[in-house]
């Protein structure tokens, strides 16, 4: 019987000379599998194209073949190098622990690595993952100095904002819509709002830089971004790597790297500085209520989310009473252009009347399950722990180069001052988390879930998607509701 086999192809970019290396790596594979007796079939091959090494879940191919692994369909799988199976290297051990547990034989032509023959505790895979790994930080670092030299020079990178084109490699301003920006800009000076704005743009017909239509959130970031009068800021975000994704991080301010009167102003830096008037606090100051129906309470108009927004009214006694409200989330950043606006209902009515309906619903439905703490909570929890050790360590690492003569004393007091501020921090979180730890109970009933959940003040977000597909929520207030369970 013929052994089934696997051939790896990856190529990160689709550049010319990128795409060469598809057949470069296809005839090294196929030679090494001649040399060795093998058959070759060109329906062996699989290949990720134009995807990095180290986003591990967003590559097909190498999830279909660790799929084919784990349903024995087949015997061995061969590619260039390790580089190219992966170049993090939590995921390339991973990746290995998959085929090494359902007997699949790993060769890396290059490294001259063959499983079968190293073993299960070899050290000579985990050392070449390393080396792949350190290279595609030291190749980031690279092109980040790259970067910023080029933005030093007065280059921009990134996407082309809203008022300018790019000539050269600089940004220069582009009339036609210069003149929208110095338009919203004195409207939002003259009081108008985010969401008047938005909708006078779209009456306008003035197409925005993506689409046609205009959005507030669109709107909102324009009016915060200082390149409109001409300061160009670096180092904003950070990509990290969560779950075997890249996701952006925003960097504190004190990150950041500034280039003032890096490009013509589109605006006055007081113009913007009146639009902005607390700039450095706006991260504080901002507000974001906790939503225990996100993802689950959708418009019954358009299909959109329900999102929460706060308010507040004047009461008799001059005191103010706030209070939080749904609206349609295309509605918001639209306006009438996307959807309605829906008849008025707060937040805290929306989640009285579903927790009743569940309640009614399900109240001859036995359940039978015990409440540990959430997943949630524990992530945290560990998150937290981790990011405290991490900061210890850095603490010594830090001990170590002043005591090596790497840093000055200035710069290791500046940052130890730094670290310990963090760790305190983190240490008082660890307290706060021992402190809320949460006692297993048994749930019988849906009342008594929501009882033990309000008690333990836990949101009540994973209960309802627990018990209810979606709830949709219709302009005149007609609420019609999915369950996922069958009512009595």
């Amino acid at each position: 019987m013929s052994k089934k086999i696997a051939v790896y192809i990856r190529v990160s970019t689709d550049k010319d000379e990128q795409i060469s290396s598809v057949e470069n790596q296809i005839d090294i594979c196929r030679n090494w599998l001649e040399r060795q007796g093998f058959e070759w079939d060109e329906d062996c091959i699989y290949k990720d194209h134009g995807i990095s090494g180290t986003l591990f879940l967003e590559r097909p191919a190498i999830q279909q073949i660790l799929e084919q692994a784990k349903k024995k369909e087949i015997d061995m799988v061969i590619f260039k190098s390790i580089s190219r199976l992966a170049r993090d290297l939590k995921d390339s051990l991973e990746i290995r622990e998959v085929f090494i547990a359902h007997n699949v034989r790993i060769i890396s032509v290059e490294e001259g690595y063959d499983s079968h023959k190293a073993g299960k505790n070899d050290m000579a895979f985990e050392l070449w993952s390393l080396f792949s790994a350190q290279y595609s930080r030291t190749l980031s670092a690279g092109v980040s100095a790259a970067l910023a030299a080029k933005v030093r020079r007065g280059e921009h990178i990134g996407r082309i904002p809203y008022g300018f084109t790019r000539i050269d490699g600089r940004l220069q301003i582009l009339e036609e819509e210069a003149k929208v920006v110095r338009m919203i800009f004195r409207w939002y000076n003259q009081g108008w709002g985010f969401k008047r704005i938005t909708k006078e743009l779209n009456c306008l017909g003035i197409p925005s830089k993506q689409s046609n239509q205009w959005q507030m959130t669109s709107i909102q970031r324009l009016i915060g971004n200082p390149i409109y009068y001409g300061d160009f800021i670096l180092n904003q975000y950070t990509t990290v790597k969560m779950g075997g994704r890249k996701k952006q991080i925003r960097n504190t301010p004190e990150q950041w790297i500034w280039f003032r009167d890096h490009h013509p102003a589109i605006i006055t830096r007081e113009a913007w500085e009146t639009a902005n008037p607390n700039h450095s606090n706006k991260e504080k100051k901002k507000f974001t209520p906790w939503n225990d129906l996100r993802s689950i309470l959708k418009c019954g108009l358009c299909g959109s989310s329900m999102v929460i927004l706060q308010s507040h009214k004047v009461l008799s006694t001059g005191e103010k009473h706030y209070y939080r409200y749904l609206k349609c989330s295309r509605y918001r950043r639209v306006g009438w252009a996307g959807c309605v606006n829906h008849k008025p209902i707060t937040y805290e009515e929306m989640k009285k009347f579903i927790k009743d309906q569940l309640i009614e619903k399900g109240r001859l439905l036995e359940l039978s399950f015990v409440h540990y703490p959430s997943k949630d909570y524990e992530k945290r929890r560990g998150e937290v722990e981790k990011s405290l050790r991490s900061v210890r360590t850095k603490s010594q690492q830090l001990l170590d180069l002043y005591l090596d003569q790497f840093i000055t004393k200035d710069e290791f007091e500046e940052k130890r001052t730094e670290l310990d501020r963090n760790a305190h921090y983190l240490q008082k979180q660890v307290s706060l988390f021992q402190q809320k730890s949460q006692q297993i109970k048994e749930i019988k009933t849906i009342q008594q879930a929501f009882y033990i959940m309000e008690q333990q003040g836990q949101s009540l977000l994973h209960v309802f998607k627990a018990l209810v597909d979606v709830v949709i929520l219709h302009p005149n207030l007609e609420i019609d509701m999915v369950y996922r369970f069958k009512s009595s």
